[in-house]
């Protein structure tokens, strides 16, 4: 028998693993005034500090005053504005893609993407920690489907080998967000072409990390779009914005456009979050300071946690920064101590990761300073030393 809601939620409670919102009030920076308490906030992924900046501000207020609030139909009757199409063009142009579509989400571009390239005989393969949203995809597209161990190119090869009666969908993410660990998306691309399938890539922690000027996994591994044939770029993250686009060439665009349900009956994003999503495109070609200062309090970060000898669970080129805790409890329990001391980090549990497997899961912004950086290491720190005793 299926247990009932109240009976789930007391497991829950039991579980340490029931989720609760906390109200921001107030952002100034990375100054979150949280539950009436001003913090440093170490759990966002506004890793290039976009998030409030005053010309993306002024930009979505001249979309409202061009557009109005809402596009208030699908892109496919009215909905589709000249600030959607200017914002696909730019990505398009940005990303050295053939053409760009513009989902409302992360997570309704990977459901139509996988909904829409993907059918009942369609073989999938996928890391087995991809994001939610690209299960979720994989599971409704009722595809016959397998996920290799996570990063294990050997595996996924040996699960490709065996698909040899119809063309196969090979998934992944550039940069995992509970690790900070960066796929080697070239090595799948060729392991895509040998095998005769389509390389599918969510680029969410990417764009505006990797690559030289912030173009994400592509630039990075110095892929084209016949490598990569369908990028999907959150906005979520480094641009500090909503929505997602998928790139590729001119016919995967279009056929996507025709087919994909959560884009031709959802309406349409309001224009003026095109504006202000083209604006931040625009400042991170115009500001590659940016990158560079993220870059060196990467490395900061690094250096200082060795010197404390904390171990991390983190790539040096990224800016999520994990600390194993294993249990729910104690990850609660340093999430609380931080907070005390007037830093927010979020504590990860399952389901999110697997079980024994909880922790804290540090993103570093180019708005912080190294003092801040060096104040959470030194908490930290003194909770392991006090630990250990």
């Amino acid at each position: 028998m299926m247990l009932q809601p109240k009976s789930r939620l007391t497991s829950l409670e039991k579980s340490t693993q029931m989720r609760t919102r906390r109200v921001v009030s107030s952002r100034k920076k990375q100054a979150y005034t949280i539950d009436n308490k001003i913090l440093t906030n170490f759990a966002g992924n506004d890793y290039l500090g976009l998030a409030q900046d005053d010309r993306i501000k002024q930009a979505m207020i001249d979309g409202i005053n061009e557009f109005g609030f809402g596009s208030a139909s699908s892109p496919m009757i009215t909905g589709y504005s000249s600030a959607h199409q200017q914002l696909e063009e730019h990505f398009a142009d940005f990303s050295g893609r053939e053409r760009a579509l513009f989902f409302n989400s992360g997570y309704h571009a990977n459901l139509g993407v996988i909904s829409t390239f993907a059918n009942r005989n369609t073989p999938i393969i996928a890391d087995k920690h991809v994001h939610a949203s690209l299960i979720d995809a994989i599971t409704l597209s009722r595809a016959p489907h397998d996920r290799y161990h996570h990063h294990d190119h050997q595996h996924a090869e040996a699960i490709l080998r065996k698909q040899t009666d119809h063309h196969a969908l090979l998934i992944t993410e550039s940069v995992f967000s509970m690790t900070g660990a960066i796929t080697r998306v070239d090595q799948l691309s060729i392991l895509a072409k040998e095998n005769n399938a389509t390389l599918i890539v969510d680029d969410a922690h990417g764009i505006g990390i990797l690559g030289n000027h912030g173009r994400g996994a592509t630039e990075h591994f110095h892929l084209n779009k016949d490598d990569v044939p369908l990028l999907i770029t959150p906005f979520g993250k480094a641009i500090a914005g909503m929505g997602a686009i998928v790139s590729g060439n001119h016919d995967d665009i279009e056929y996507l456009l025709q087919h994909a349900r959560t884009y031709c009956y959802s309406t349409a994003m309001p224009p003026a979050f095109c504006r202000g999503t083209q604006m931040a495109l625009r400042i991170i070609q115009q500001e590659p300071w940016r990158i560079e200062r993220l870059r060196a309090l990467i490395q900061y970060f690094h250096g200082q946690a060795a010197e404390r000898k904390i171990t991390l669970i983190a790539s040096d080129m990224t800016p999520i920064k994990c600390i194993l805790t294993g249990g729910n409890e104690l990850a609660l329990a340093l999430q609380e101590k931080l907070i005390s001391h007037g830093l927010f980090v979020a504590a990860i549990r399952p389901p999110t990761v697997p079980v024994n497997a909880a922790r804290l899961r540090i993103s570093l912004s180019a708005a912080h300073t190294e003092t801040n950086i060096t104040l959470l290491l030194d908490i930290l720190a003194d909770h392991h030393a006090h630990a250990n005793r």
